[in-house]
Parts: structure tokens; C-alpha cells; sequence
């Protein structure tokens, strides 16, 4: 943040007028490693800034195209300090760090649906993994159910080109239990929901250690970030 200096929304769509500091966050952005490389600059330059997130041959390239060129030409970049304390935290905060949501499980008394990429990107299925338990011990009446698609990342569940046949009938299907009334759950099964959200490590979808290879994203992102901070140390 301290790189954009008082202006926080980052043009995309490379304009004439692009700031000092806007070129140099975006040539940052273009050398940090990920999971998927874009010949789409857009696209290079917002996987750089949050992650790849999706995998590109679960979209059109119509829906490429229009993320890219038509859906976000400035990109707000305001909100990356809370979303720092909401990662280092590990949960959800707000603005001021405090943990003022989780605290208040009363007021969720609803039934969930929660569905995950089985193919990690950006975040791992072990975030709704945690969530469906954590309704499941402090919402037991009501109906949680999680669902992790193979093949599918983070964002392209939604915007893929089969979300329609693999992703979207869940949705659909929780949908019309609610509506049908069968929002909650009888005694066996609150009994069994209990049980499991108990059983905060035994995940099914808990994906192998990636081996040496998963220590090289890592350990390239230190030694760009080290000379990021150089090259904003010489250039301020």
C-alpha cells in the first residue's frame, strides 16, 4: 500500500496518465509467482496482486475477456489492510482487527450450504471444511451440508462453463429444501453433525504435501518481495 502512495485504485486498462507508481506495483505484480501464467497482461497483472483465481480452462474466453477487459477497469486496492489483518488473523475481523462476527453465533441460526474447489487455488476446501463444522457445533437444528467439486479452483465454481451441470444443482437443491421447509435436521442426524464438527481433523478432501516443489513459489515470492522493497526504498 505504501507503493500507491494516496491513490488507491490502480488503473488496469493501461492509460497514458498511469503514475510512477502504479507502473512499478504493476511490473511487481507480473513477476510474482503463480499457479497459472496468462498472455492477458490484465489478467497477469491481477493474478500477480490476489492469486490466480481460476483455473483458466474451466472459463470461456468470452467470460476471459470480459473479466478482463470490460468487468474491472480499476481495480480499488483500499481494502487490502483489512483483508491483511483478516489473513494474519486466520478468521474474519473487522476493520479494527477485533473479532466481532464469530462471536455471535446466535445470530446465523440458519441452514448452509458451503462448496469448495477440490483443485486448490488461492484458498484450500479446509476453509469450508472449518465453516460447515463451526455451524454444524453452534447451528446443530439446522441443515449444513458442504460439497467439494474436483476440478474446479476458487472464482471459476461460479464463472466456470460447467458451474451450470457441476456446481450450480447444489445451489439449486439446497434452495428448495429451504423452501420446502426441511431447513432443519431431526435428532439422529443433529446427533451425527455434532460428531462431526467435534472432528476438526479428519477432512476427506485434505490434499498431499506437495513435496520440494511447493517450496519454490514460496521461496521466489521472498526473494521478489526483498527486491521489491529495494526498488521502492531507491525510487522513494
Amino acid at each position: 500500500m505504501v507503493i500507491l502512495g494516496k491513490n488507491k485504485i490502480l488503473p488496469l486498462l493501461t492509460p497514458s496518465n498511469t503514475s510512477s507508481r502504479h507502473r512499478l506495483l504493476k511490473c511487481v505484480a507480473r513477476l510474482v509467482p503463480r499457479y497459472e501464467r496468462c498472455t492477458c497482461d490484465e489478467c497477469e497483472i491481477f493474478s500477480g496482486i490476489f492469486g490466480n483465481t481460476f483455473w483458466h480452462n474451466n472459463i470461456s474466453s468470452t467470460m476471459h475477456y470480459w473479466l478482463n477487459k470490460l468487468n474491472l477497469p480499476w481495480l480499488p486496492m483500499a481494502a487490502f489492510p483489512h483483508l491483511r489483518k483478516i489473513c494474519n488473523t486466520g478468521f474474519i475481523v473487522n476493520p479494527n482487527g477485533e473479532s466481532s462476527y464469530l462471536i455471535h453465533p446466535e445470530r446465523m441460526a440458519l441452514p448452509t450450504l458451503y462448496i469448495s474447489g477440490g483443485r486448490t487455488l488461492l484458498v484450500t476446501p479446509q476453509t469450508s471444511f472449518l465453516a460447515n463444522n463451526y455451524m454444524k457445533l453452534h447451528q446443530p437444528v439446522f441443515r449444513h451440508e458442504r460439497v467439494v467439486v474436483e476440478g474446479f479452483g476458487h472464482s471459476d465454481l461460479l464463472i466456470g462453463e460447467e458451474s451450470y451441470i457441476r456446481v450450480f444443482p447444489h445451489i439449486l437443491s439446497h434452495i428448495r429444501l429451504a423452501e420446502e421447509g426441511k431447513k432443519c435436521v431431526m435428532g439422529s442426524e443433529r446427533s451425527k453433525n455434532n460428531k462431526e464438527a467435534l472432528a476438526w481433523g479428519n477432512d476427506p478432501f485434505v490434499e498431499a504435501n506437495g513435496g520440494f516443489w511447493s517450496w519454490i513459489s514460496p521461496l521466489v515470492t521472498m526473494w521478489l518481495f526483498s527486491l521489491f522493497f529495494v526498488m521502492v526504498y531507491v525510487l522513494l
